[in-house]
Formats: structure tokens, C-alpha cells, sequence
């Protein structure tokens, strides 16, 4: 009888490693990027849902963020996006998006409406017509931040701190790329304010020429400036996506873009922008 109990006791032991070995390989039939990707695909075919996200700027080692400012987006009809963007004071104040989703934002906060044509988020103007994908919240829409990324060069691994049920997915773009990236999304928005200022410029006809020709010249003057910055800069963008192991959808999105560049006294400067994204409400 003892015999018997150790060799039951065996084949429990050899059960329950097979069981775990099992579940391993289920964890690594897909690779890092095969993940991503399927993560990437699957909220892009959601018909809806929403995130709530925030940003802000850290100036040096340690510091504080300041200028941080809050958002919500709300994806509706696959392809519709409604996103109202405001500081955390504002967001506070108003119930931390309670009143937003009641439809009672007030003035402080800005409002933006993207439709998604041949794979591209567009902003919409008023009277709905599209404008070329410019968009001062452009930037911070999480899913054609997914997408985007899915295009570039990176590298991608799973980290271990994982909590149960998720797998958490490391992005690091090459530096190459993100300073690209990053030269381009900078750009697109410079162009949305020189379109403001055209529109500025064509609804007050009869105002000073002069005013019209100084903002022109701060706008030019403004993008050189910003070229001259980004070319002495390393920037390094760093990306972690949550993603539900069930489901293959993400949870949370958070990143770290650092730019760093040496200034004319030797010093180094840095600066990084901070986000933090949870999405919810799948449907």
C-alpha cells in the first residue's frame, strides 16, 4: 500500500507539472510582437469604447511634473472619435469627468471630433468637414498612437512584473525613429497653428497688416527654431501597453519620451513628456 501512495503521489506531481508546462507555452505560443500586434488589431475593430488619459511635462532628474492636463475620448460607430481635453484643475473641478460624460464640459475645456478614413484619423472642423488629419489633440489619441507605433522601428519584450491575467508589453522605439516621429507630430502641429492664424487673418481683413505679418514671422521663426532643436537632440521614447491576456485587448498605456540636448554652456537639458493612458468599455 505505501508503494502505491508514492506512486499516485508521482503521477499527481508529474500532472501538475505538465499543467504548468502547458500553461507556459500557451504564454509563449506568441512572441512579444505578435502580441502587440494582436493587441493593436483588436482595438482597432471595436465599434466602441473609451479612454481617459493624463500628460504632463518633467523638466530634469526628479522634478515635479508641471503642465500636466487631462482627456477623455469616447470612440463611437467604429470610426468616430469625440475627445475634450483640459488641465487636471478643470477635469477637478467638474467631477473628474463625470460632467463630460453628461455633456457638460464648459469653455475651459477644449473639444475635438476625428473621423478615421483609409486607416487615418482626421480632425473634423466645423461643419464636419475633414482637415487633412491636423489636430491640436491629434497627438494624444491612444489608438493612432498604437497604430503608429505599430509601424515603426523598435524593439519589443515582455516584462515580468505582469500582474495576473495581463501581460505587460515594453516598446523602445530606436532613436532614429523616435526623433523622426516626433520631428513630424511637432510639425503637423505647428501647421494647425498657422492655419489658425490664416483663418485669423481672412475673417479680419481690415485689421493691421503689420500684426498679420509679425505672427507670420514668429511662426517661421518658430519652426526654425524647433528644427534647429530637434536636430542637436537625442530624443528616446519608451511605451509599456497592459494588455488582458483573455481578451488580447489593452488595458493601460503609458509612456516616457525624453529629449535631451546640450546646451551652449555644456549643460545638458532634458526634458520628458509623461502619459498615462486606461482604456474601458469595450464593445
Amino acid at each position: 500500500m505505501h508503494w502505491r501512495k508514492q506512486w499516485v503521489m508521482m503521477v499527481f506531481i508529474l500532472l501538475v507539472m505538465c499543467l504548468l508546462s502547458g500553461c507556459a507555452l500557451i504564454g509563449r505560443q506568441y512572441t512579444p510582437e505578435q502580441i502587440f500586434k494582436r493587441a493593436v488589431a483588436g482595438i482597432a475593430g471595436k465599434e466602441m469604447l473609451t479612454f481617459t488619459g493624463r500628460t504632463g511635462v518633467r523638466v530634469g532628474n526628479g522634478l515635479p511634473m508641471h503642465k500636466q492636463f487631462k482627456y477623455r475620448g469616447i470612440v463611437s460607430n467604429h470610426d468616430e472619435l469625440a475627445m475634450d481635453w483640459g488641465s487636471t484643475e478643470v477635469f477637478r473641478k467638474r467631477g473628474d469627468y463625470a460632467a463630460l460624460k453628461k455633456g457638460k464640459s464648459g469653455q475651459e475645456i477644449t473639444h475635438a471630433r476625428f473621423v478615421r478614413q483609409h486607416g487615418k484619423w482626421n480632425a473634423l472642423a466645423s461643419g464636419h468637414n475633414t482637415v487633412a488629419g491636423e489636430g491640436m489633440l491629434d497627438r494624444f489619441n491612444p489608438i493612432q498612437e498604437l497604430e503608429e507605433l505599430n509601424t515603426l522601428n523598435k524593439t519589443i519584450r515582455m516584462e515580468a512584473s505582469a500582474a495576473r491575467g495581463t501581460w505587460v508589453v515594453r516598446i523602445e522605439l530606436e532613436p532614429a525613429s523616435a526623433k523622426h516621429w516626433l520631428k513630424e507630430r511637432l510639425m503637423k502641429e505647428m501647421r494647425t497653428i498657422n492655419d489658425q492664424i490664416v483663418i485669423l487673418g481672412t475673417k479680419d481683413k481690415g485689421s493691421n497688416q503689420e500684426v498679420q505679418q509679425k505672427l507670420n514671422q514668429v511662426w517661421v521663426q518658430s519652426c526654425e527654431e524647433l528644427n534647429r532643436q530637434l536636430e542637436h537632440s537625442v530624443v528616446q521614447a519608451v511605451y509599456h501597453l497592459t494588455i488582458d491576456r483573455q481578451t488580447g485587448l489593452p488595458l493601460k498605456l503609458s509612456s516616457d519620451c525624453r529629449i535631451s540636448r546640450q546646451e551652449a554652456n555644456e549643460e545638458v537639458h532634458e526634458e520628458a513628456l509623461i502619459t498615462r493612458v486606461a482604456f474601458e468599455d469595450y464593445k
